[in-house]
């Protein structure tokens, strides 16, 4: 009876060391301890910790249409390579920075990532994996962004920093006149080709006009500053990176020219001031209700309305 059982034994316990060998066969190298990231539309921080050294980033996707994402990569040893597809074998950084969203992988360690999403103000998820490699295995990891539910303004204020101005200046007008002539003469022009004002916001945040339709908020600006302070009469002017250009209450005016005879050449010098005040906006997060701040100046450039009529002897 012993003599029958014994060899459905031996072939019951091949099956199981063939079934164990099969399955460590089958068993993942690379192990991270997540497979997928989500984030927020405000961007954010996640660490990655990797079980083996031998771990390369093989490449970076964009889930929106599977595409290859370039970028910079920058090698321990301090090499940086631009607009490259991302790939990194050791230690150092690779990123992709957009205007309106991007992100960094730093890995200061063998055994960890840090993924660092900015924020996404494109409007929709920005989905994308990075692809790990050790030996002839991949595996990838996939960071899903929401898009930024944006931000609603709450308050500018305006104030005086060291770098900040209020200055006087004159340049060539763009009436300028050519005569040629047998007799003197007398004509009448106008000096300004326009008198409106002309101010723009200008901020080295990247995200300092992208949080909102820029054609529907506008914001306090000064009306004058005297004495290094700043005065306000109900002027506003649209929150933009663009030109915001308003009229003034200046009049035009009518001069008069007198021509001499001959060859003579004349034009108008224009007086300008010059504005230059910082200014702090902040805003209200729509998510998260949190406040977020950006710094940056507003330029107003305004005719004066003075002029001065230059002649020239032609050639």
């Amino acid at each position: 009876m012993n003599q029958y059982r014994k060899p459905k034994v031996i072939a019951l316990l091949l099956c199981i060391f063939l079934i164990t060998a099969c399955s460590n066969d089958d068993e993942p190298t690379i192990k991270p301890s997540v497979r997928s990231i989500e984030m927020e539309g405000e961007g954010g921080e996640a660490d990655i910790l990797l079980n083996i050294e031998d771990i390369k980033i093989a490449n970076i996707i964009n889930k929106n249409g599977n595409m290859d994402i370039f970028g910079e990569v920058y090698t321990l040893d301090g090499r940086v390579t631009k607009n490259t597809k991302l790939e990194l074998t050791g230690l150092g950084k690779v990123e992709s920075i957009w205007k309106d969203k991007g992100f960094r992988i730093v890995r200061n360690t063998p055994s960890q990532l840090k993924v660092i999403v900015e924020e996404n103000n494109t409007g929709e998820d920005f989905n994308f994996t990075i692809v790990l490699k050790s030996g002839n295995e991949l595996t990838e990891i996939t960071i899903l962004q929401k898009k930024s539910q944006g931000y609603t303004f709450d308050k500018i204020e305006y104030s005086i920093q060291k770098d900040d101005s209020d200055s006087i200046y004159t340049t060539k007008g763009s009436r300028s006149y050519n005569f040629d002539i047998g007799s003197p003469m007398e004509m009448s022009t106008f000096p300004f080709l326009n008198l409106n004002k002309q101010s723009f916001f200008e901020s080295s945040d990247k995200n300092a006009f992208t949080w909102y339709d820029t054609s529907k908020v506008e914001v306090k600006v000064p009306s004058g500053i005297y004495n290094n302070e700043i005065y306000y009469n109900g002027d506003k002017s649209r929150y933009s990176y663009g030109t915001d250009t308003r009229p003034t209450q200046l009049e035009e005016v009518e001069t008069k020219i007198n021509v001499p005879i001959g060859k003579s050449h004349f034009y108008f010098e224009i007086q300008y001031r010059k504005r230059k005040v910082s200014y702090l906006l902040t805003l209200i997060n729509n998510r998260t209700k949190n406040t977020k701040t950006i710094e940056g100046k507003w330029i107003e450039i305004t005719p004066t309305g003075t002029y001065t009529l230059i002649q020239e002897k032609a050639d």
